[in-house]
Parts: C-alpha cells; structure tokens; sequence
C-alpha cells in the first residue's frame, strides 16, 4: 500500500535560488570588471615609467585581467546550471505534491474496503500512482545530478551517476529502472488477488502459464538449443 507520508517533497525555495543565480550573474560581471580596471590602470603608469624590465612589468597585470575574465565565465556558468536546475525541478515538485495528494485520496477512498485488492481497477490506480512517484523521484535525482555534473566539470570534480547498488562515493540517487522492483519507502506495487471461485483465473494461470509457457513453450527453446 502506497504510504502518503512517505512521498518525498521539496522543501528548498527556488525563489531564492533564483534570485542568487541573479546575483551570481552581477557578481561575475563586477568580477571582470575589476581584472580589467587593475590592468587598465596599471598600464596608465607607463607614461611615468621607463625601465629595461618595463615591457615585463606592465605585462604582469595581464593575467589578472584575463584570470577574472575566466572566473567570471565560470560563475556564468554556475547560474546557467542552477537555472537549469530551477526550470527542471519546479514541475517535478509540483508533480510530488500532488501525487501526495492522490496517495492520501486514494487511500482514504480503500480504507473501509478490505476486499480492494480484489478490484483490477483500483490495483492498477494504486500502481499507477506508486510508479508515478518513483519516476518523479527518480527524475528529481537525475536533475540534482545533472546540474552537480555541471558545476564540477568546471574544475575537474566528482562527476555523479546513478547508483547501481555498489555505493561508490560518485553515486547519488537511483534510476527509475532500479526504483522499479526496489522496495522504497512511499510504497511498492500491489497484485491482483482473486477469490477462489474465478474459476477463469484460475484456469488460464494453471493451463496457460503452467502448462503452455512453462511445458510447451519451454521444450521448443530446449528444442533449439539441441
């Protein structure tokens, strides 16, 4: 049964991280400006000095200039991925809010029902909005990894992937594949259950699947392997 409680919800403010990202881009532009204004000035003193080493001298401000000039490029570039970051999470919160929302109306909806698990509709809703919330969960992983992988790159820093079970220390989050017969806290899959006198359950479980994908279908794949 899917727990409501248990539906992973956004508790950041993407207001403020947008209004950050603002401030990241003037500072990256206060930032140049300054490298540019210590070389530029710098170079106003050549009128006053003459020296052998004076080419030398003037030229060492030159890397200051372009050094902010690359700082400012990379803070750019730190916006542009939480601004990405932004953009992407804010639907898949919203998503998780409200399948919040449908967990709880969907189990209110059973709670007096002890033979829902009977019902191939109510099944299927109940799986639909468990499958939902792990990709939802799953997406939001994939987007913190995405813009993590970013912002590192930019100094040659852990690059993140998906764990696969191994828990290296560059695994954050799980793929919405490995979430799927994984047991997680909101709540996993039901199954169908079905009276003893559904006799045509019964007959195609027992004829079907035992008898024709088990037996028959399984001789012809022993055939071929001869």
């Amino acid at each position: 049964m899917i727990s409501p409680s248990a539906v992973p919800q956004f508790t950041g403010d993407l207001g403020s991280l947008e209004t950050a990202v603002t401030g990241l881009g003037k500072d990256a532009g206060a930032i140049r400006k300054t490298g540019s204004d210590v070389h530029t000035q710098f170079q106003g003193l050549s009128a006053y000095y003459t020296a052998p080493e004076a080419e030398q001298l003037f030229a060492s401000t030159k890397p200051v200039q372009d050094r902010a000039d690359q700082f400012g490029d990379d803070l750019e570039k730190v916006g542009s991925a939480l601004t990405a970051y932004a953009g992407e999470v804010k639907p898949i919160a919203d998503r998780l809010k409200q399948l919040k929302l449908d967990a709880q109306a969907f189990v209110d909806s059973v709670k007096d029902d002890e033979d829902w698990k009977y019902d191939g509709d109510k099944i299927e809703k109940h799986n639909g909005i468990q499958s939902d919330i792990t990709a939802a969960v799953a997406a939001f992983w994939a987007a913190e990894r995405a813009c993590a992988n970013k912002i590192t790159a930019l100094f040659g820093g852990t690059q993140f992937v998906a764990n696969d079970g191994s828990n290296k220390d560059n695994m954050y989050g799980y793929s919405a594949d490995d979430l799927k017969n994984a047991k997680v806290p909101w709540g996993t899959p039901e199954e169908e259950s079905h009276h003893w006198y559904e006799v045509g359950h019964w007959v195609k479980s027992f004829v079907w699947d035992g008898l024709i994908v088990d037996g028959i279908w399984g001789t012809i794949k022993g055939l071929g392997t001869l």
